[in-house]
């Protein structure tokens, strides 16, 4: 399994006040309860980061909680590695108590949800941590470098979160990994929680980081939800990877043209990868997803009502033989997995999922040239998400994905082109997708109400965790 680890940089030097209130403003829209804020030691710029978001986030009845990241090392004099004791406990007891920190039920009371990406070496500081912060906090840390049995021997976690989030190399994901965890954690025999990792895709090309590799994303939006919703027993929290990590190209946030492309020209990045280069169509499904989540049982499930019936579609913008692959990887040494091309991880397809109130016909039309096209999974019942997929081919030109019944067509996706040369920076292929919403009124991409709130001691609670960068993985 391809495990996220190296240096890191800055993203968050460029948001301001109001990148913080429609980033989350789309996130409620969403159903989504709290971003994991992901915050690297001695970075400049983030005492006002954290005053911005922290506001932002009370005024719009959101919540924010710490991520301490350990594999940050110096990069242009940004960041310093491991936190420091001392420094976290300062932090917590500063935002623990603001009205806008996440907390969750936990052994009769309610508290503050703390986690780390990393850090494995200072688990012995977490137990300082936690005798010196004010009050008792839930410590769930993602230590992915180690396997679930060791990091569920350390006494003071309450929890563990898994950053494995993507298939390794042509393989689909499977939930073994998650029930390992659980496993170890169960038998523990100490209500220790689980946060389940989701993430849409994974293509990152930045060199300063040494790091140019491609992971299997295709179906993978798809098929890990529902996973999500198969598992048993059920996550405590799912964790999604990422919010606006967009030199890894796995952002489901909306696009801040400056904030991207500064961190990618930071990184050496050959060319603009994210540019143009919308996800916000997988945010459409959001709504209806977590919500069926939440319910919990099979009987509440088929209780979610479908406000819209959406459509979302995903694809490469050039087939993997187009363009040279500019050294980019499927797999990569440190994942001790043999190495493979791009184009043997990634399929050169189509990908579509759609909510629907009962079956419909879907079609698509690549350049004006239909091809066969169906439904590789359908919903039980007849209503839920259908997902399907079709093969490019030698198709180029705009691609038009639509919803029929009985003749008539009610959804209708016109994306980006698909072109042989065209859409190849410097002949190198951007393994990054292009994501498409067939609805313009969808309101997971509008200013929302969500869910918000915080639940109190003795309830039980699922909860929809994202991660945003105050700093982004490398």
């Amino acid at each position: 399994m391809y495990h996220h680890k190296g240096r890191l940089c800055s993203v968050h030097a460029n948001y301001t006040p109001q990148t913080w209130t429609s980033d989350i403003r789309a996130a409620k829209a969403a159903h989504i309860d709290a971003f994991a804020l992901n915050t690297g030691f001695g970075l400049q710029h983030t005492t006002d980061s954290l005053s911005d978001a922290f506001a932002a986030a009370e005024s719009l009845d959101f919540k924010l909680f710490f991520s301490f990241d350990y594999t940050n090392t110096t990069y242009g004099n940004n960041g310093y590695g491991r936190w420091p004791q001392s420094e976290i406990t300062r932090l917590l007891n500063e935002y623990i108590v603001h009205e806008a920190y996440f907390r969750t039920p936990y052994k009769g009371s309610s508290r503050p949800l703390v986690s780390t990406f990393e850090g494995f070496e200072a688990t012995a500081d977490w137990v300082g941590i936690k005798e010196d912060v004010d009050e008792d906090i839930v410590f769930i840390p993602a230590w992915t470098s180690v396997d679930p049995v060791s990091a569920s021997k350390i006494r003071s976690i309450d929890g563990l979160m898994s950053w494995d989030a993507w298939p390794g190399g042509t393989n689909d994901m499977s939930t073994s990994d998650d029930e390992a965890y659980r496993a170890v954690l169960d038998s523990s025999g100490k209500d220790k929680l689980y946060i389940m990792p989701v993430s849409p895709w994974l293509y990152a090309n930045l060199p300063a980081f040494g790091k140019n590799v491609v992971s299997r994303g295709d179906d993978l939006w798809y098929v890990r939800w529902q996973q999500v919703l198969t598992l048993d027993p059920a996550p405590d929290f799912v964790g999604i990877i990422s919010w606006n990590d967009y030199g890894q190209s796995h952002y489901v946030g909306p696009l801040h043209g400056e904030i991207g492309m500064g961190m990618l020209m930071d990184a050496g990045a050959p060319f603009d990868y994210v540019a143009g280069m919308p996800h916000d169509g997988w945010r459409a499904l959001l709504p209806y997803l977590i919500e069926q989540y939440k319910a919990g049982s099979e009987g509440e499930r088929k209780k979610v009502e479908i406000e819209e019936e959406l459509l979302s579609v995903w694809y490469r913008l050039s087939p993997a033989k187009a363009c040279e692959d500019g050294g980019t990887t499927g797999n990569t040494e440190e994942s001790d997995q043999m190495i493979l091309g791009p184009g043997e991880v990634l399929e050169d397809k189509v990908f579509y999922s759609a909510l629907l109130e009962e079956g419909a016909n879907v079609s698509v039309v690549i350049g004006g040239e239909s091809g066969a096209a169906g439904w590789t999974n359908t919903p039980e019942s007849g209503r839920g998400v259908y997902h399907g997929s079709v093969d490019m081919g030698d198709r180029e030109g705009e691609v038009v994905v639509m919803l029929s019944r009985n003749g008539d067509i009610f959804r209708e996706m016109r994306g980006k082109s698909i072109e042989l040369q065209e859409n190849c920076p410097l002949n190198q292929t951007n393994w990054n997708a292009w994501v498409g919403v067939g609805n313009a009124t969808d309101r997971a991409l509008q200013v929302g109400n969500g869910v918000g709130g915080t639940p109190q001691p003795g309830q039980s609670w699922l909860g929809i965790l994202i991660v945003v960068g105050l700093l982004i993985w490398g």
